[in-house]
C-alpha cells in the first residue's frame, strides 16, 4: 500500500532527476514552498487530494487507480502512524 509519505518520497526522487527545486514546482502549481517540503519528508498529513494533482500534473505525470492488494488492519495503520512520528525535527 502507497502511504502519503510514500508518495512524498516518490515525488521527491522524480522532482530531483528533473533538476527542479521545491521553489519551482510549488510556485508552478500555487503553493507553499514549506507545505512541498513537509510533503516530501512524509509530514503532510493535511495535504489535500487537489495539491497532489496539480503536483503530479506539473511533473507530467497522472495519478491512476489498481487494485490494491490486502487491506491494512488497524494494527498495520497506528504502527505507521507511530513510525510518521518519530521521525523528524519535531520527534520526541
Amino acid at each position: 500500500m502507497k502511504t502519503l509519505p510514500d508518495l512524498g518520497a516518490e515525488f521527491q526522487h522524480l522532482r530531483e532527476n528533473t533538476a527542479r527545486t521545491q521553489s519551482d514546482v510549488a510556485a508552478s502549481v500555487g503553493m507553499q514552498q514549506t507545505a512541498l517540503s513537509r510533503f516530501e519528508r512524509g509530514r503532510g498529513n493535511d495535504f489535500s487530494v487537489g495539491k497532489l494533482l496539480r503536483l503530479a500534473h506539473a511533473m507530467g505525470y497522472e495519478l491512476a487507480f489498481v487494485k490494491a492488494g490486502q487491506r491494512p488492519t488497524l494494527a498495520d495503520v497506528l504502527e505507521e502512524r507511530k513510525q510518521s512520528r518519530n521521525i523528524g525535527p519535531d520527534s520526541r
